[in-house]
């Protein structure tokens, strides 16, 4: 009788034993499966940044685009332009006589700068100097090339006045140049092909082109 509840008890005994050890083994798989899950999450998070740098990435591409479209705006879309690179004069208060130096892509007579002229500040125009032919000789080689008004401007020292070129078909596409006899003049890019476009019908026009 002893016998049986002794062997009961510890059949029981070890019964407990072996069913306490399952439990200890399912535990450490589950720590096993959440060390990996946390593995799996932090690899997502350094993946997150990348891409995060692949999305800078794209948009610095698009402010290169940005950057060609203001290129565009200051007239050199599509390599057909005429730049104003410097403005000289000489003579006296309102007679003075202008010497403006354009590089253009002159080609011939179908593509060249036909003409420059002076602007107020208000877009009215104070002079133009028509160009009778094109100027592939020195634009050719790299060089710009540098045309003096027939006439004087009959503005003051003072005055502030701004220096564009124009392309037979193209029209404005190019840099301007402001300023002043006595502040001098300097580039600008502020001045589209848009800028006083009204003017562009005024006289005077190009009769012809030599060559």
């Amino acid at each position: 009788m002893h016998n049986g509840l002794f062997k009961i008890t510890l059949a029981v005994f070890i019964v407990s034993i072996l069913l306490s050890g399952c439990g200890d083994s399912g535990s450490d798989d589950d720590k096993t499966s959440d060390s990996q899950s946390d593995g799996k999450d932090n690899a997502g998070d350094d993946s997150g940044p990348g891409s995060d740098t692949d999305s800078d990435i794209d948009t610095d591409s698009d402010t290169d685009s940005d950057t060609d479209t203001d290129a565009d705006a200051d007239g050199d879309a599509g390599g057909v332009y005429a730049d104003v690179t410097n403005v000289s004069f000489r003579g006296s208060e309102n007679a003075w006589y202008f010497s403006t130096t354009i590089e253009s892509a002159d080609i011939d007579c179908t593509q060249y700068c036909d003409w420059w002229e002076i602007l107020t500040p208000s877009g009215e125009l104070v002079l133009r100097r028509i160009l009778g032919h094109s100027h592939t000789d020195e634009n050719g080689t790299g060089n710009p090339f540098t045309r003096e008004a027939t006439e004087p401007a009959p503005v003051g020292s003072d005055d502030v006045l701004i220096f564009r070129a124009h392309m037979n078909e193209a029209g404005y596409r190019g840099r301007a140049m402001r300023g002043s006899v006595k502040q001098g003049f300097e580039n600008a890019p502020d001045i589209g092909p848009d800028f006083a476009k009204n003017v562009e019908d005024d006289e005077p026009q190009p009769s012809d082109c030599l060559f």
